[in-house]
């Protein structure tokens, strides 16, 4: 069995895509064992097309010499290519594919072990590339846990880079290394380094022009961690050019007839590159090109029927990515389809057929959300509950133990924070991290370095009214502290939604100077449309409101925090007994959020603004409900940042005046 090492999405974004690597492709032996062997020789495929009196670097291959023969297994670039590579004893090789399973399985810590006792034990069997392709494995697990262990990793591939050459562009000839090295960088939040590392891989000089950076360069899993990574720095046209650059040359390749061995590769990369346009075109919420797109991989039309386009195409990430976009759009009924058809369920069926396990964890948890969403939380419970291996009669002790699944764990604890079941959240997520609630505060509020667990105990004890280990837990993981002079205290720690949790703490604890520096500066840094919101929000329900939201360009920020300000104004009047005059305002408020929706369809916010007029309208709890479910289904994340949206502070009391004047 040859091992591989596949990418995995993190927490922190948002969104990002899932494609295979290329670390250790030819497997523990060093052969590809999907080669077809039937001639000695064949033309290498990968080759460029030679163009008589094209200038050559002297450095590099010409284009004749790349079009010679070369012997089977398939051709891999030099470059990527470490030296001769020795065989490897059976009992070795079973415990490297061993390790790489265990990292495909996302079990990063157990992998981990596993790859530093092949090289202490192994030291003097294993060939550089399998001693190289090792590390490399160790440095991708270390860099899926916590930001030491990511700054080790970094330290490890710095060290590995001195052992090979580098090319004319400054990238290392290891194989993997460079690649694997950026995403360290990424996730330690060095952009920069990882871009210009990337650019170094692909062959490209940072002052390029556009053209040329949006390229591609035939290395395709470095083009599309090239184009992922200027997504999440918010250089969404190179990032979208390079996507359909990608898809075209692909598109290309693959229609006359391929090399045989290289058209499954091809096809790979390019639903890897259509998965990543999908992607970057939902957070641009271009999703009729989404949709599009989705249907032409899973070979279906628009005009099929429902049953049709509810049928799983059989390419499992496709048909997941097309029932998150459903869902994102509020076609509900096709989104729970297509889950349970993957599921191998019924629709209509009986409580225990729906709530078994289908072990595809991925589409497990999509239809676990999607049941949280729509507010079926014993169905999302029960279902969660038997993927961890628990049954919803047994002990709080056995609940609250951790599967050792992070992201079941993690999920089910979200999902007890929803339904209000704070103490058995609590647990659980204390026991994630080897804690427990009769520790010191000390203690409870040392960030454990899983920064998902750890930001969502902070707004949960935010929730439970714990504000003091909220702010030493949120202060621990901007790596402040309570004693740090305000101007340490005020500097965004470079985490957008660490950040942001923050500042919206200190701002619902009345601390606003602090809450007002450090917004001004996370706009400075991050240009997220959430920070301008804040921002702007700051002003909402105050006097000269109006007079300084007239000196912005009209925009979805602009109108929606308008409607907010007339939101604020509307529960001010109702608390102070004044109903006509907030009923009014309200009405205000909710035209312009109307407007907001009508020129902006896909703007979350907007969505939950609406829920919250109607709601104190006195609507129906079925009609302002189905707002906050759309607002849910666009930004799932939003329920663990926007619990105290302090634009609320005074929503509670008027609702209470609202309700009880209804009885009257």
């Amino acid at each position: 069995m040859s091992y591989r090492l596949a990418t995995t999405t993190t927490a922190s974004s948002s969104t990002t895509t899932t494609m295979t690597s290329h670390l250790s492709q030819c497997g523990a032996s060093g052969s590809d064992t999907d080669e077809k062997k039937s001639c000695r020789y064949t033309l290498n495929p990968e080759a460029r097309t030679f163009i008589p009196g094209a200038r050559q670097h002297s450095n590099s291959p010409s284009n004749i010499t790349d079009r010679q023969a070369t012997a089977n297994p398939s051709f891999t670039p030099r470059t990527f290519q470490p030296g001769k590579k020795k065989p490897v004893p059976e009992a070795v090789k079973k415990k490297i594919d061993s390790a790489f399973a265990t990292f495909n399985n996302q079990n990063f810590p157990d992998a981990e072990k596993a790859f530093r006792v092949i090289l202490h034990e192994n030291k003097n069997r294993l060939s550089p590339f399998d001693k190289q392709n090792i590390t490399v494995g160790l440095a991708r697990s270390l860099k899926e846990q916590t930001r030491e262990k990511q700054l080790e990793a970094c330290s490890l591939l710095e060290e590995l880079r001195l052992e090979g050459e580098l090319t004319r562009f400054g990238a290392s000839t290891i194989y993997n290394l460079d690649l694997t090295l950026s995403l360290c960088e990424e996730a330690l939040g060095k952009h920069f380094d990882a871009e210009t590392r990337l650019l170094k891989l692909r062959k490209k000089r940072r002052n390029a022009d556009e053209e040329t950076l949006c390229r591609p360069s035939h290395y395709y899993p470095a083009d599309i961690t090239n184009a992922r990574l200027w997504q999440s720095m918010g250089k969404h046209t190179l990032a979208e050019t390079l996507l359909l650059n990608l898809k075209k040359e692909l598109d290309q390749r693959l229609q006359p007839k391929p090399y045989a061995s290289a058209a499954p590769k091809l096809q790979k990369y390019l639903d890897n590159v259509n998965l990543a346009l999908v992607r970057h075109w939902d957070a641009k919420k271009k999703y009729e090109l989404a949709e599009k797109l989705l249907l032409e991989m899973s070979r279906k039309h628009p005009n099929n029927s429902e049953k049709v386009l509810c049928e799983p195409c059989g390419h499992h990430d496709i048909d997941l990515t097309l029932a998150r976009l459903w869902q994102t759009i509020g076609k509900y009924k096709r989104t729970e389809k297509l889950l349970l058809n993957m599921s191998g369920k019924r629709p209509g069926a009986s409580e225990e057929e729906l709530c078994q396990p289908s072990w595809q964890h991925e589409t497990d948890l999509a239809l676990i959300r999607y049941w949280e969403l729509t507010g079926k939380y014993k169905l999302a419970e029960k279902l969660l509950l038997s993927l961890c291996g628990k049954h919803p009669d047994a002990s709080e002790e056995i609940l609250c133990k951790p599967c050792w699944q992070h992201n079941l764990d993690l999920a089910l604890a979200r999902l007890w924070e929803a339904e209000g079941k704070y103490h058995l959240s609590e647990r659980l997520l204390l026991n994630m991290i080897g804690k427990h609630s009769n520790d010191r505060e000390e203690i409870l509020s040392v960030s454990s370095g899983h920064h998902d667990i750890d930001l969502t105990l902070a707004l949960l004890w935010q929730a439970m009214h714990k504000p003091e280990l909220t702010e030493r837990l949120l202060l621990n993981m901007s790596g402040k502290s309570l004693n740090d002079s305000e101007e340490s205290l005020c500097k965004p720690a470079g985490h957008h939604d660490i950040d942001l949790a923050l500042i919206f703490f200190w701002k619902t604890t009345g601390k606003h100077e602090r809450f007002q520096t450090l917004l001004r500066r996370c706009c400075e840094l991050y240009h997220s449309d959430e920070c301008q919101l804040t921002l702007l929000s700051m002003s909402a329900g105050k006097a000269g409101f109006l007079e300084m939201i007239s000196r912005y360009p009209e925009n979805a920020n602009t109108l929606l925090v308008t409607s907010i300000h007339y939101f604020t104004l509307a529960c001010e009047h109702i608390t102070n007994d004044d109903l006509k005059s907030g009923n009014d305002h309200l009405v205000k408020a909710l035209e312009i959020v109307d407007s907001v929706l009508e020129k902006y369809p896909f703007i979350a916010g907007a969505y939950s603004q609406k829920g919250h007029c109607l709601r104190m309208l006195g609507r129906s709890e079925q009609e302002w409900k189905e707002w906050f479910i759309r607002a849910l289904s666009l930004d799932p994340g939003r329920e663990y940042r926007c619990k105290t949206d302090f634009w609320r502070s005074n929503e509670a009391t008027a609702l209470q005046k609202v309700l009880a004047s209804q009885v009257k």
